[in-house]
């Protein structure tokens, strides 16, 4: 799946939850696979927490093929001409964190269905059993449309994915780790 991609496009955030079916509709439906429509994203993966918990309760990881993709005409085309659904969904988007990564390592599968993801400060010692190691872009373009109400910057420079096998909402986490399972929707 990630053979090809050398950077990784991380998103996380929540919505209203008035407004939770349509997000998914939207996003699973749309949103994930218009951004699959641009050249040089290779593939998407979205996830949701099980529970409500501190962290964002959606998460999406998109391969690039590097992260030039997101300042070329394909993606800023879409940012810049949103379709109607996308345009009355962003007001509804809550806490969004949006980190342009390094990848240093890929292994998920069409079969992962569940991982642990933690933000890191520092790189990790081991990576036995990472599903994704990415290092965090600091100086990245934010989203032109977000405003400061719905901004929630995620605090760290790694980020850590680890297989998920047999781990339920009450598994003990470390600090800063966050369950999320699978969702519909990908390339």
């Amino acid at each position: 799946m990630s053979d090809r991609a050398t950077a990784l496009l991380a998103f996380w955030n929540d919505v209203e939850p008035a407004h939770d079916e349509a997000y998914n509709a939207w996003h699973g439906d749309e949103h994930v696979p218009q951004r699959c429509s641009v050249p040089g994203v290779l593939w998407a993966q979205r996830y949701g927490q099980t529970h409500s918990g501190a962290a964002q309760r959606y998460m999406t990881l998109y391969g690039l093929r590097d992260a030039r993709v997101l300042e070329e005409e394909g993606y800023q085309r879409l940012l810049r001409e949103p379709t109607l659904a996308s345009r009355a969904m962003r007001p509804m988007l809550l806490n969004l964190s949006r980190w342009v990564c390094r990848l240093h390592a890929c292994r998920l599968t069409g079969a992962t269905n569940a991982l642990v993801a933690t933000a890191l400060a520092e790189a990790p010692p081991a990576t036995v059993g990472a599903l994704v190691l990415a290092e965090r872009v600091p100086d990245a373009s934010p989203l032109p449309w977000m405003n400061r109400r719905q901004d929630r910057q995620r605090n760290g420079l790694w980020l850590l994915c680890s297989v998920a096998d047999g781990m339920t909402p009450d598994t003990p986490l470390p600090d800063g780790a966050v369950l999320y399972q699978r969702l519909a929707a990908g390339c």
